[in-house]
């Protein structure tokens, strides 16, 4: 294979593509029986297996409650609904939109604030300088599987008398000092969608420690229907079916591995790109094993040569696909421009230079390196690739 990179006529590296993520599901053998037998029940949602996963994962994620419901963005909606808040909460812009748009559902005021420019969590002292005598709460979130400073926000949420909870979505598989993620806060909510380490087609798990949320949400998930079709809420429609259940249930045994291997894949990237001009990585906070659920790169146009989306376009001629996580972020969105305008330096710079790189539970570490190949083939020739368009 030459050394021209595919976006100016040379090979592309994967001719056939490689796929940006896939899901990494148990063996189809194990599966079908009990599928079959589900099926052959009638038995198709409020069964039994919702409840054995829900056991599996509290005992997985050390917490007395795991509420399983039909997409984590319902459980946060339901999570927070739970807390019965009224006013502003504090939430990093540097998200994905369900962790905003929970909040307006609740029919809260988003108030944006930025992150840390090497950890890409959400900046305390930023949260600190954005309180007002409006707020009640603080969202946190697990970026690409790093987690917060959660000590820090808990030591100023229990100062200030702040609601604290969590878009976790990403953080399953991410183990802080050894532990899991679900326990911090008054609950996290956890994602079982196709790119996630645990994917159940379809789903999110609420985490708690506090049973008055869990109740909420165990309700919430049917109408806030008790039983008796006089609601004592207005709920939704979030239960997990059961072939969810199932799906989910069979990967939790594989949970860490799955980690332990995209932590490999990292590892990889990092030897193969560590050096390159205008390369850098996200900085994993001291005492965390990331779940790795993407692998961001941080693009410096000027040191690079060409900027973030330049890069996209070239290695997507190579064959290979990437995300520009996460563009526009959440105060500059058209759904949040009712809200008084900020400016929040790191996320609208790093909004603009990350882009995710392929990854996967199962993916095979030649590729990792044929991957890092084509991009470092397209820094050796940024001159000419910058002049492409």
């Amino acid at each position: 294979m030459t050394d021209l990179p595919a976006i100016l006529g040379g090979s592309p590296a994967f001719p056939e593509g490689v796929p940006f993520t896939r899901p990494t599901l148990p063996p189809w053998e194990t599966l079908a029986p009990q599928f079959e037998a589900m099926y052959r029940s009638g038995n198709l949602t409020k069964g039994p297996h919702q409840r054995r996963f829900e056991a599996r994962m509290e005992e997985y994620l050390q917490v007395p409650h795991v509420v399983a419901v039909s997409s984590c963005t319902s459980g946060l909606m339901l999570g927070v609904q739970s807390l019965g808040l009224e006013g502003e909460v504090i939430v990093p812009s540097y998200s994905f939109m369900a962790t905003f748009h929970a909040l307006r559902w609740c029919h809260l005021k988003p108030v944006f604030v930025d992150c840390e420019p090497d950890t890409l969590t959400v900046d305390v002292e930023a949260v600190r300088a954005a309180l007002t005598p409006r707020t009640v709460g603080v969202m946190a979130v697990s970026l690409f599987g790093n987690p917060p400073d959660w000590p820090a926000l808990e030591a100023l949420c229990a100062a200030k008398g702040l609601a604290l909870f969590s878009d976790s979505a990403h953080g399953l598989g991410t183990l802080l000092h050894d532990k899991p993620l679900g326990g911090w806060g008054s609950f996290e909510v956890f994602s079982l969608s196709p790119t996630k380490l645990l994917p159940a087609a379809e789903g999110g798990l609420v985490a708690t420690r506090e049973e008055r949320v869990a109740t909420w949400v165990r309700s919430g998930r049917d109408y806030g229907n008790p039983g008796s079709y006089d609601c004592e809420f207005a709920g939704l429609n979030a239960r997990m079916s059961e072939l969810h259940a199932l799906l989910g249930l069979a990967g939790v045994e594989n949970l860490d591995s799955y980690a332990a291997h995209r932590n490999r894949v990292a590892e990889v990237y990092h030897a193969e790109l560590g050096g390159l001009p205008g390369i850098r990585f996200q900085k994993i906070r001291e005492g965390v094993r990331s779940s790795y659920k993407d692998f961001p790169i941080l693009v410096d146009p000027e040191a690079f040569g060409i900027d973030r989306d330049h890069l996209g376009r070239a290695l997507q001629a190579e064959g290979i696909p990437t995300r520009a996580y996460f563009f526009p972020a959440g105060h500059e969105q058209t759904a949040y421009a009712d809200l008084p305008q900020v400016h929040l330096p790191h996320t609208e710079r790093l909004s603009r230079q990350v882009l995710c790189l392929p990854i996967a539970s199962h993916m095979d570490l030649e590729e990792v390196r044929r991957v890092a190949w084509a991009l470092r083939r397209i820094h050796a020739r940024v001159a000419d690739v910058k002049v492409s368009g």
